[in-house]
């Protein structure tokens, strides 16, 4: 199959995905799942408390958070002069509990009440705009003067009341007017009355026509699988994943139709020789055209762009010393449609679009440059492994009396690539009047070979005092060979020291990954809370400087 048809086949398959996704979301949505529910205690922690009556606070808050149903998050603010929050919105009840127990008796007045009560409205604000919440006051209001600040969620209180500074009818007024209720500590369980039991709705029976006495018992159904629960961001970054995957089809063909349009003007030309037979034309020709223009226009933007910001040609070169015959433009236009689709899995895995395409995008131009970086490195290691057998080449072919020039173009015809492309570039630039030496420094400088340089200095030598160049470059090529056997001594015995630090460097990623995938919830206060983020920038920070650091251990000149 053709890459244009495989192009074709993917993005028509990418579209069905896409639409049946939505029709899959569109189905699951068809139900709109429970509010949340959720309440916050405001304990009262000042000092004016009896001991037996503070205890008795904390038993009456206890009771309350014993009596909520489970899926009720609860959460404990205290409160006196000023207010702090203890505990946020959880189902986690021992949690709270241990928070009751160990609230600490601070303060002589209770005017921190009306913060305290806009602090709990913002936390239960903060689930979500169809959250379910009511707030529970326990206090004495010692010296809370004035009404206090009235409430747009339900607010249950519970009152003691010990001097005649005790404002308690401020508490009852304000449970009053936001539609919750005043009782006594010993009823304080009373209060989770305000969120009613959910019971499961039964499941639905199917109905089981009548079979025979003597027939096989029916296999019960198969269970009913939950409904699925997609955010706007994972939505946005579905549909982010689906289009970059079918621009990139399109360019990848597009790219590919145009590599092949030389080959297709030959074809053309042929249909006019005397044996050739009658051809139809391809099925996809339109199709082909099409996509050539959508890739032309985005080679042409980066085109563009990579002349405005200077970088063409050092893109260039670093793809030729790579081996690559791909243009700059077009390998920036690949390398964007696939961050693109690095930044929509991201954002799909991570569930944040904040940190999954950031994340993506770097990324994916890391990985570029790691692929020319890593082709350059190949292509210049197989050069300096091919260079001693080709100097024994020329020097063979000095000694048999040919000339520089033609002991190149013996490389060039029985010498392996990348060798042979090299030379074959540096004769070329002689023939068209550059200097052979000049040349072949040029090759030294691409492929940053100091054997090169090294030889290409004994030839400058012996160009300006004489000598016998053959002799000489037999010199170089076994000073070339012992500094080759030293630098695998070398790098032997250092295999242990650089198996661990590949180990330690990627030990921490993959643990990472592993607990990522595995203990999803364990993992998300690194990228969801401000510490979090400040430990993980700080992990990533330790660990580049780290793989550095003993980068620069292991690392042996020779």
């Amino acid at each position: 199959m053709s890459v244009i048809r495989a192009g074709r086949v993917v993005a028509a398959l990418a579209a069905v995905a896409a639409v049946a996704f939505g029709a899959g979301v569109a189905r699951a949505t068809t139900s709109s799942p429970a509010p949340t529910r959720a309440v916050m205690i405001l304990l009262d922690v000042n000092i004016t408390f009896p001991a037996a009556d503070a205890a008795a606070e904390n038993a009456a808050a206890t009771a309350y958070l014993n009596a909520l149903p489970v899926d009720v998050r609860a959460g404990l603010i205290t409160f006196y002069g000023s207010w702090n929050q203890v505990a946020p919105p959880t189902t986690d009840r021992a949690t709270v509990s241990a928070a009751l127990s160990s609230a600490s008796r601070v303060g002589s007045r209770s005017i921190g009440l009306a913060p305290a009560l806009a602090a709990a409205q913002s936390a239960l604000s903060a689930l979500g705009p169809s959250v379910d919440g009511r707030v529970v006051v326990l206090s004495d209001a010692e010296e809370l003067t004035g009404p206090v600040p009235a409430s747009s969620i339900p607010v249950d209180v519970v009152t003691w009341a010990f001097e005649s500074d005790d404002n308690v009818s401020s508490l009852q007024s304000l449970a009053a007017a936001s539609g919750g209720r005043a009782v006594a500590p010993a009823d304080a369980a009373t209060l989770a009355s305000g969120f009613p039991a959910v019971t499961p709705s039964p499941a639905p029976v199917p109905s089981v026509a009548p079979r025979p006495h003597h027939a096989e018992p029916a296999s019960s159904p198969p269970p009913v699988s939950a409904s699925w629960r997609f955010s706007a961001p994972v939505l946005a970054a579905v549909g982010a994943l689906v289009i970059a995957i079918i621009a990139l089809v399109i360019v990848v063909s597009g790219l590919s139709s145009s590599g092949r349009r030389g080959r297709q003007l030959v074809a053309q030309v042929a249909q006019y020789g005397p044996s050739h037979a009658a051809r139809r034309p391809e099925d996809g020709a339109a199709q082909g055209s099409s996509h050539r223009k959508v890739a032309g226009a985005a080679i042409g933007l980066a085109e563009r762009a990579l002349e405005v910001r200077g970088t063409n040609r050092t893109l260039a070169a670093r793809l030729e010393v790579a081996g690559m015959t791909i243009r700059p433009a077009e390998f920036v236009v690949l390398g964007a449609c696939g961050s693109l689709v690095l930044a929509a899995g991201l954002t799909i895995l991570v569930g944040n679009f904040l940190i999954g395409v950031p994340a993506g995008l770097l990324a994916g131009w890391l990985c570029m440059r790691l692929l020319v970086s890593l082709r350059m490195g190949r292509r210049r290691a197989a050069f300096g492994e091919q260079l001693p057998d080709v100097l024994q080449l020329i020097a063979s072919s000095l000694q048999s009396g040919f000339s520089l020039a033609q002991a190149l173009d013996a490389v060039v015809r029985e010498g392996s690539q990348p060798a042979a492309a090299e030379f074959a570039r540096a004769l070329g630039e002689a023939r068209i009047g550059a200097d052979l030496a000049d040349a072949l420094d040029g090759v030294g400088a691409r492929m940053d070979s100091q054997d090169m340089r090294w030889s290409v200095m004994a030839i400058r030598i012996q160009r300006s005092v004489g000598g016998n160049l053959a002799e000489v470059l037999r010199n170089t090529i076994a000073t070339m060979r012992e500094r080759a056997f030293l630098r695998r001594h070398v790098k032997a015995l250092s295999a242990e020291g650089r198996l661990s630090a590949y180990i330690l460097v990627a030990l921490p990623i993959l643990l990472g990954g592993w607990l990522f995938y595995s203990s999803r919830s364990y993992m998300q206060l690194l990228y969801t809370t401000t510490f979090g983020l400040m430990m993980l920038s700080g992990a990533i920070v330790l660990v580049v400087v780290g793989a550095f650091w003993m980068r620069a251990l292991i690392k042996v000149e020779v």
